[in-house]
């Protein structure tokens, strides 16, 4: 209570009003992963039971993931903060995530067609099927829970942090 009085004197000593919630734009999810939870994504929001993050004005990532309040710094090649470390490479057939976050190892492989990510001891080994969905490796019949919606779906060009925060949210 004492935080938000403060800032609201802060704001308005230096001429500006407040934010309000209202006057944020909605959610509106433009991409989302669902496999053993679900975790959806817009420009500056990542929601979902074990990821929700926010993109904050000076461009860092905050919130909690796994469980852990987190601040992250994203560039291109690196996504890191206290207790994060993801190393980044895009190319424009193959995604790669590699690192910890929390002392959790994440690993993730993405083309078009095969997605492999583990995030702890959760895993997941697929390939698209002609029809658009995933298969779990080991056969074309085996349709794999993970449903890739919105722009979660455009793989490897998929808007990042946002993508993998969601995937890691999820598995």
């Amino acid at each position: 209570m004492r935080r938000a009085a403060l800032a609201l004197m802060l704001a308005l000593a230096a001429g500006g009003s407040p934010a309000r919630a209202e006057d944020a734009p909605p959610f509106v999810a433009e991409g989302e992963i669902v496999y053993r939870g679900s975790a959806a994504y817009d420009a500056g929001h990542v929601r979902g039971p074990r990821v929700n993050m926010t993109l904050s004005k000076d461009g860092t990532w905050g919130g909690n993931l796994l469980g852990k309040d987190v601040v992250l710094t994203v560039k291109p090649d690196r996504i890191t903060g206290a207790g994060v470390n993801l190393a980044v490479s895009r190319t424009a057939d193959l995604l790669t995530v590699e690192g910890l976050i929390s002392g959790i190892r994440v690993k993730v492989k993405a083309t078009r067609d095969e997605l492999v990510a583990r995030v702890g001891n959760g895993q997941l080994e697929c390939t698209r099927r002609p029809d658009g969905y995933w298969a779990l490796k080991g056969g074309p019949d085996r349709v794999a829970a993970i449903r890739l919606k919105g722009t979660a779906d455009r793989l490897p060009d998929v808007p990042l942090p946002q993508w993998i925060l969601a995937l890691v949210g999820s598995v």
